[in-house]
C-alpha cells in the first residue's frame, strides 16, 4: 500500500472508527458499544458511517434491532483483532520503560580501554532501560585498591597480548567473596555470550596475582 493511501486513513481518523466498529461487531447493537465506550449513540453511529465511507464498502446489515456484519465487516473484524493484538503488543514491550524497577551497575576500567566499556554499556543500557550506569575510568594502581575493597561491580582491564587485535585487548574481573547484583551478573554473561571478550582465566589470575602483591607490600 502506498503512503498516500496511508494518509487518507490518517486524515479520517481511522484508529477510534476501528475501535467503535470492533465494540459494535462484537457486541451487536450500537447502543451496547455506546456504553461501553462511553460515547453517545449518535457518535457511535456517525463513526461508523465515516468508517464505512473510508473503506468504501458496506459494513453492517440491519436485522431487526441487531446488526450484523457483511463479508466486508468480517474481513476488517479480523483485521482489528491484529491490530488490537499488534496494540497490546507494542504497550507490552514499552511497559518496560515506564516502570522499570532502577538498578546500577558500577563500572571500573582502565583508560586504555574506555572505549570499549562505553560501547559495552551504551549497548547493554539500551537493552535494559531499567539499569542505571556508571563508569569510572583511573589507573591500574587504583583499580586494583577498588577492586580489593570493592568499590564497583565489574572492572574492565587492558591487556598486553602480542597478536591479539586491539579492540579485543582487556578482560574483565569482579570483587571476591561478594555476589554480583542481578545488573551485573547479566552484564557479564551478555559481554561473554556476544563473544565480546577473551577468555578470563589467564587474566583474572594476573589480576588476583597483582593484588595479593599489592596487599603484601602494604602489610610490609
Amino acid at each position: 500500500m502506498s503512503r498516500a493511501t496511508l494518509r487518507r486513513f490518517f486524515r479520517h481518523g481511522l484508529l477510534p472508527q476501528l475501535f467503535v466498529f470492533e465494540a459494535t461487531a462484537r457486541l451487536g447493537s450500537v447502543t451496547r458499544a455506546a456504553e461501553e465506550l462511553h460515547l453517545a449513540q449518535p457518535t457511535v453511529s456517525m463513526q461508523l458511517k465515516k468508517l464505512a465511507e473510508t473503506m468504501e464498502v458496506p459494513l453492517f446489515e440491519q436485522h431487526g434491532r441487531r446488526l450484523r456484519l457483511t463479508g466486508a465487516g468480517h474481513a476488517l473484524l479480523e483485521v482489528c483483532d491484529e491490530l488490537i493484538h499488534c496494540l497490546a503488543h507494542a504497550d507490552m514491550k514499552l511497559d518496560a520503560f515506564r516502570k522499570a524497577k532502577v538498578e546500577t551497575l558500577r563500572v571500573a576500567a582502565e583508560a586504555q580501554v574506555r572505549p570499549v566499556a562505553a560501547r559495552l554499556i551504551a549497548a547493554f543500557c539500551s537493552r535494559h532501560p531499567g539499569v542505571q550506569a556508571t563508569l569510572h575510568i583511573g589507573e591500574l594502581p587504583e583499580l586494583l585498591t577498588r577492586l580489593t575493597d570493592g568499590n564497583d561491580d565489574v572492572y574492565l582491564f587492558a591487556l598486553e597480548v602480542e597478536g591479539l587485535p586491539a579492540e579485543r585487548r582487556w578482560s574483565m574481573a569482579h570483587p571476591k567473596g561478594r555476589e554480583l547484583g542481578p545488573a551485573a551478573a547479566l552484564f557479564v554473561r551478555e559481554a561473554l555470550d556476544l563473544g565480546a571478550m577473551p577468555r578470563i582465566e589467564r587474566v583474572a589470575q594476573a589480576v588476583a596475582e597483582q593484588v595479593e602483591r599489592q596487599d603484601q607490600q602494604e602489610n610490609r
